[in-house]
């Protein structure tokens, strides 16, 4: 049983992981071993593992898509600066001071 302090994965929690994993991932799947033998080795669950491997197969790389959003209007940096310049407004206060 895992503790509240354990580095552990658990369950819906996210951490990216390192080339080196999927440099081993890969060699791993090139020298015919499966999925869950490469899984226990490397310490990743059976599906990532499995979406890692089919993962290269289509795009030719272990690494993430890029995402597919639409690009920010404005940038961080502009960002930080509007929230210095516009006061903080509640719900509430925009109703009693906007609306009849």
């Amino acid at each position: 049983m895992q503790d509240a302090n354990s580095s552990e994965n658990t369950h819906g929690s996210y951490e990216k992981a390192d080339p080196y994993k999927y440099g081993c991932i890969m060699y791993m799947h090139l020298a015919n071993y499966g999925a869950t033998q490469i899984s226990l080795v490397v310490g990743m669950s059976l599906s990532t593992v499995k979406y890692i491997i089919k993962r290269v197969d289509e795009t030719g790389s272990p690494e993430p898509r890029k995402g597919s959003g639409r690009p920010r209007k404005i940038d961080e940096r502009t960002e930080r600066h509007l929230v210095q310049i516009v006061p903080f407004i509640t719900e509430e206060q925009l109703h009693v001071e906007y609306m009849p």
